[in-house]
């Protein structure tokens, strides 16, 4: 008998998971759709209309900020490259002479690595020395020879004339011209002697910027000029200019209520919110505006509020009665779920949900197992690309610097021995790794003519070669799978006095990992035969290391180190064929 039981609620529950999510959930609230439908409803759409107007209003002024905000984004992202050019090395030197074939490779690599749009090079009278324009939808670029003068344009002819206002001596506007219709952040290029020699304009195009605010507000973008008539949107046709508001009205109020329209685009009944299109010095160059659909609201009848309260408690009584002994079985799996995906979210992706059934819910758990696995296999393939970039980084480094062959291999291995002995813990290792191996990553912004000069530098071959950790800092900071790893290549020149460079770091101000490696560098340099001098043997190198304990190294890192070579531990002869047990294989 009890068997006969068990066997029943056994089907009973294999039944329940052969259900589909929908039934589980309808079948508790059907009784409660039909009392909350005739009572309970009424007063909900009552409420949903007293409060949708202000509701749509709020979020046609939330889409407007958005839009403003990423409108300033935009012109400091442009301002940013347009930094970047205007100091790129040799660039005043070759607008100067206005040599567009010097011109061209200079900017190109800045221009295409932000994926600007469009970068004219003017010369001092505002005419186009080169230009580089991004082919649309590619990441190509043309460099037409235009050959224009844009002083007619207003921000160009400011720069002519050498303005400098409040915001400085650079300045925004809108040209419209036959290869396109682009919103420009420009500046001056000058020389060493701070004498201005030509002028760069960083463009993006008005389409780009309509579809960018659409993306980030969900609505429908328009920028009109100031004359009120519309440039371009990303509605189906441009809107025509309102009849009872004018631009004037839009300017006078950009620090005071949003003013609103509706329209009809396509038989779609739209709601636009209008706002001043400002560029640097809160110059008005145009109005923004942004639109979002119009909701339809239905009109219900009127009941007294104690027939409403009766048949709402009614309703919930019934929905708890009903829905409490399933709610359990339905919400279990999807808390199984919900857990399981927060650990996704916090980087375990070796999570799995074990769920029987075929309903939606085992279903869903199974397309998240995949998921979890291509998840994993994802970050694998991600990681092994990023080592092998640095692999390539690094075999490029050394065939240019013929110095440092062999260098780089020893070191990683060394530092990871002396990383161990100090203590340093094992999910440390791999960015240690990383980092020695891109330690000297910033030379390759050091000339040729310095990095493989034989014999000593002078003072200013020096300071430039000593900037090739700040290089490194910056080339590094732009790769987030790449920060981790950072401490090596932009201080392993600090010294433990606070005497080194680039920034004067002392003691433990200096991070670990960077103690560690400054050890291993100094000795296998000396150690190590120059093209100036012949290499010191490992007695010398080790008296020279410990002299130098507590003015460049750490005095603790310095005792391990000599505790590794005078073990034996380490015998530099043999790393050269020891494999990188910290890439992902």
């Amino acid at each position: 008998m009890a068997s006969q039981i068990n066997r029943a609620i056994l089907l009973k529950k294999l039944e329940l998971n052969r259900l589909s999510i929908r039934v589980k959930l309808t079948l508790p609230y059907v009784l409660l759709s039909l009392l909350v439908g005739l009572g309970g409803g009424v007063i909900v759409t009552q409420l949903m209309l007293d409060l949708v107007d202000k509701r749509f209003e709020k979020q046609l002024t939330e889409t407007r900020k958005l839009a403003a905000e990423l409108m300033v984004n935009e012109e400091d992202r442009l301002l940013e490259t347009l930094r970047l050019l205007a100091y790129t090395e040799g660039i005043s030197t070759a607008i100067s002479q206005k040599d567009r074939d010097e011109i061209i490779p200079l900017a190109y690599p800045v221009t295409f690595n932000a994926g600007e749009d469009v970068v004219l090079v003017l010369d001092q009278d505002g005419t186009v020395l080169a230009a580089m324009l991004r082919v649309k939808d590619t990441n190509e670029y043309d460099f037409p020879e235009i050959s224009e003068k844009l002083d007619t344009l207003p921000f160009v002819a400011r720069l002519i004339r050498q303005e400098v206002d409040e915001a400085g001596d650079k300045y925004s506007g809108m040209s419209d011209a036959k290869w396109g219709t682009y919103f420009f952040v420009s500046g001056p290029v000058k020389d060493q002697d701070g004498d201005v020699v030509g002028f760069i304009l960083v463009g993006e195009s008005l389409k780009g910027i309509v579809d960018k605010i659409s993306a980030e507000t969900l609505g429908r973008a328009t920028l009109y000029d100031t004359e009120f008539h519309p440039i371009i949107s990303n509605l189906s046709e441009l809107p025509p200019a309102p009849a009872n508001i004018t631009a004037e009205t839009v300017l006078q109020s950009k620090d005071t209520d949003s003013l609103f329209r509706d329209m009809k685009i396509d038989n779609i009944d739209y709601t636009e919110v209008l706002g001043a299109w400002e560029i640097r010095g809160s110059e008005d160059i145009g109005i923004l505006g942004t639109a979002l659909p119009q909701d339809f609201v239905v009109q219900t009848s009127r009941i007294t509020r104690w027939n409403v309260a009766l048949e709402i408690l009614l309703a919930i009584t019934t929905a708890i009665l009903l829905g409490v002994s399933l709610a359990g079985a339905i919400t279990r799996p999807i808390l199984r779920l919900k857990n399981a995906a927060s650990e996704i979210s916090k980087g375990n992706l070796e999570v799995s949900v074990d769920m029987d059934g075929n309903d939606e819910v085992a279903v869903l758990a199974r397309s998240f197992n995949e998921m979890a696995r291509n998840l994993r296999r994802s970050e694998k393939s991600l990681i092994q690309a990023y080592d092998k970039t640095i692999e390539g980084w690094v075999k490029a480094l050394e065939l240019r610097d013929r110095e440092t062959l062999g260098h780089t291999l020893r070191a990683a291995n060394m530092t990871m021995a002396l990383a161990r002995l100090m203590g340093i813990e094992e999910n440390d290792l791999q960015n240690i790794w990383r980092g020695v191996l891109l330690h000297d990553i910033g030379k390759m912004g050091i000339p040729d003519s310095i990095l493989l000069k034989e014999g000593p530098l002078d003072y200013w071959e020096r300071k430039i070669m000593e900037r090739h950790p700040a290089l490194a800092r910056d080339m590094l900071n732009q790769i987030e799978f790449l920060r981790p790893c950072m401490d090596i290549p932009t201080c392993h020149h600090e010294k433990w006095d606070g005497s080194g460079y680039p920034d004067g770091l002392a003691g433990e101000e200096i991070p670990i990992s960077a103690r560690l490696f400054m050890i291993v560098d100094v000795w296998d340099a000396l150690t190590s035969n120059r093209p100036y001098r012949q290499a010191w043997s490992e007695q010398d190198a080790l008296k020279y290391i410990k002299e130098q304990s507590g003015k460049h190294f750490d005095p603790k890192v310095v005792e391990a180190f000599v505790e590794l070579i005078e073990t034996g531990f380490f015998h530099k002869n043999d790393q050269k064929t020891i494999p990188s047990p910290y890439f992902v294989s």
